[in-house]
């Protein structure tokens, strides 16, 4: 399966849409990762899912959109010499471990947001007017908070990336503070008129919490030693790699940080690990990587199967 993804054929992209098939269809037999009665939708309410059927369809499909422009944004930018489809793999396996992969809620669509976010900052040139792209990535950066509140907190980190890639400029800067707010604005007035709460807590209290959290542990062993493998790869080829790649990791680099500190904060006052999934988006990028790499090419193939293996004999324990 591997060298199938690692090659340079389109076509099996179409195997994303069947993987992602068989993890729904374990999880309906076994109900591992049950579906709780609402979605949180983080400002925008709590919805009802009075047909669990189209909510797990809804999830499918944005799982399979969110991999498919995470390997297209890996392939346009050129983060290796060929075209690899790994990335768009990586990012079904590792979000199979959570549960916004198997029913749509806010988390989930915040993950949509960010690939967009990425998008726009990942067109941005050094010596072009960047002032519509940094609106339309701020914009979905505030739509992605509409969806997950805590993510209020990513504008700074928004304007952080840009610079990584532009000057700072004043205008500019104004401009994406003020496409950050426009979805929040909608989305408060919208609080405001229905009057509901926000529940910053993602998942109400679910059967078996604590052996996936166990889960967790496991795969963020299997996660950190893929992880290790590609910082060799990345090394190298940053050695080698034009000045702009290295502006677009550092962006990487960044959202990488954001997911650990959602996860830890997360964890510490919800004793959950949903919002880890955030680094599943830079990681989809970064463990591409370790299989380029002539040394450990083989040792990050064990180490994915072994991922993959846990991730569907889950179901059974």
């Amino acid at each position: 399966m591997v060298k199938l993804f690692l090659g340079n054929r389109a076509g099996v992209l179409l195997l994303i849409p069947v993987i992602v098939s068989i993890y729904f269809l374990l999880n309906h037999q076994t109900n591992y990762y049950t579906q709780n009665s609402t979605a949180n939708l983080g400002l925008w309410g709590e919805a009802v899912v009075i047909f669990p059927l189209i909510a797990n369809i809804a999830a499918g499909l944005l799982i399979t959109i969110n991999a498919f422009g995470i390997n297209w944004l890996f392939n346009t930018n050129e983060f290796l010499e060929r075209n690899s489809y790994m990335s768009s793999l990586l990012y079904v396996v590792l979000m199979s471990f959570y549960h916004s992969f198997y029913s749509l809620d806010g988390l989930l669509i915040a993950h949509t947001c960010l690939i967009i976010l990425l998008y726009q900052l990942f067109k941005l040139r050094q010596n072009e007017d960047g002032r519509k792209t940094i609106f339309n990535g701020a914009f979905f950066a505030g739509l992605a908070a509409s969806f997950h509140p805590p993510m209020i907190a990513l504008i700074p980190f928004v304007l952080i990336m840009a610079w990584n890639i532009r000057p700072f400029i004043f205008r500019e800067t104004i401009i994406a503070i003020l496409a950050f707010s426009v979805p929040l604005l909608y989305a408060a007035v919208f609080v405001w008129y229905n009057g509901h709460s926000i529940d910053l807590k993602i998942l109400e209290q679910t059967t078996n919490y604590f052996k996936k959290q166990t889960d967790f542990l496991v795969t963020a062993v299997l996660f950190t030693l893929l992880f290790l493998l590609s910082l060799v790869s990345i090394r190298g080829k940053m050695q080698k790699s034009s000045i702009r790649l290295k502006k677009l990791v550092r962006i990487l680099w960044w959202l990488v940080g954001v997911g650990i500190a959602y996860g830890l904060v997360d964890f510490i006052f919800f004793r959950q690990i949903e919002r880890f999934s955030f680094l599943m988006i830079p990681l989809s990028f970064f463990l591409t990587f370790s299989f380029s790499n002539k040394t450990f090419g083989i040792v990050a193939m064990v180490l994915f199967y072994l991922t993959l293996g846990y991730s569907l004999i889950n179901f059974f324990q």
